[in-house]
């Protein structure tokens, strides 16, 4: 594809087929790095693998020690063309088009870092991981860590998919029993409100369809709060302490400008009820490691898509992470 951003330095594309799902290929870019150390990039649904390498690019022009680096894009999304096997035609108890899961995908997930493991002359046990993560990208690196305990060391995540609402209910409900239309802020209106939660609800809510097929109508379940459950940190003998954490928001008024691309929203709607909720989601997600590991920042000039509004930010915080973790390594050797 001519309008992707070219690949980082050092970088080499893979075509990789997991044992358990011989039919089809993921497309892979890796790096082999320097030191015991894989990172992991976790794309959300709307912005593939190739988004990532401009961070990539600038984080290994600083001067650091240089992990070993994996991009993917997911089974339907970017270069890997190949649906996942497992939507198999109606097989599947779940809807149509939403086939696979976290679950499912965390599965790949951990089979391929399992080969490219392998390929860097990693050993897995003796490597810790740190996912820098986007959107739905976020909580499949919680999920990861919690269903893979004491195998990642760090998470940076950027703007992360809220797990605790069907983000129809991030707006009150005008025919709810006892709605006040006075209690609307200035300068919105029942009209404004029907319309967010319409727009919200056909775009992004837990069930709605998407290209890739990824069906997230178990998250709220899997995953119903920020704060909860706390990881454990890649090292077994540290006391307990979790991995390292950055949680970055976006930037709220480049969000509420951004907002606006979905019928029937208004940039009051957005920067009273949607911006506030991600804020609050946040506050809480920072929580998920020990208090003196999790730090939380905001992405200025950027929206959603963090790591495409702001790769030099992505790559100073990566840098940060894995400076930590490089000299937490040292102390096990």
């Amino acid at each position: 594809m001519s309008d992707q951003p070219p690949l980082p330095p050092g970088a080499e594309s893979l075509s990789v087929v997991l044992p358990h799902k011989p039919s089809a290929s993921l497309s892979c870019t890796s790096i082999k790095g320097t030191a015991n150390i894989l990172i992991v990039f976790l794309n959300g649904l709307g912005l593939p693998q190739s988004h990532w390498w401009p961070c990539i690019t600038q984080f290994l022009s600083l001067d650091h020690v240089h992990p070993s680096i994996l991009t993917y894009d997911r089974y339907g999304q970017g270069l890997t063309t190949d649906p996942d096997p497992q939507d198999d035609g109606g097989q599947s108890s779940l809807p149509p088009g939403h086939r696979h899961d976290i679950v499912s995908i965390t599965k790949d997930l951990h089979v391929l870092i399992e080969i490219i493991s392998t390929n860097h002359q990693l050993p897995l046990s003796e490597t810790p991981l740190i996912f820098v993560a986007n959107s739905i990208g976020c909580p499949l690196a919680r999920y990861y860590s919690q269903t893979y305990p004491s195998t990642v060391a760090g998470l940076i995540l950027l703007d992360s998919y809220m797990t605790d609402t069907n983000f129809i209910d991030l707006y009150p409900d005008p025919d709810a029993l006892g709605f006040d239309e006075h209690s609307l802020p200035d300068g919105i209106t029942i009209e404004n409100i029907r319309a967010a939660r319409e727009g919200m609800g056909k775009l992004f809510h837990p069930r709605v369809t998407n290209k890739e097929g990824f069906w997230r109508g178990n998250i709220t379940l899997l995953l119903p709060h920020s704060y909860e459950p706390k990881l454990l940190g890649w090292r077994q003998d540290d006391g307990g302490k979790g991995p390292y954490l950055t949680v970055v928001g976006h930037d709220w008024d480049v969000f509420a400008e951004e907002s606006l691309r979905m019928k029937g929203m208004t940039k009051a709607v957005a920067m009273a009820y949607t911006n506030p909720a991600w804020g609050l989601y946040n506050e809480g997600l920072v929580r998920i490691t020990s208090e003196e590991r999790g730090r939380r920042l905001i992405a200025a000039r950027a929206g959603h898509f963090i790591q495409q509004g702001r790769p030099d930010l992505v790559a100073e915080q990566v840098e940060t992470v894995v400076i930590l973790v490089a000299e937490e390594l040292k102390t096990t050797d």
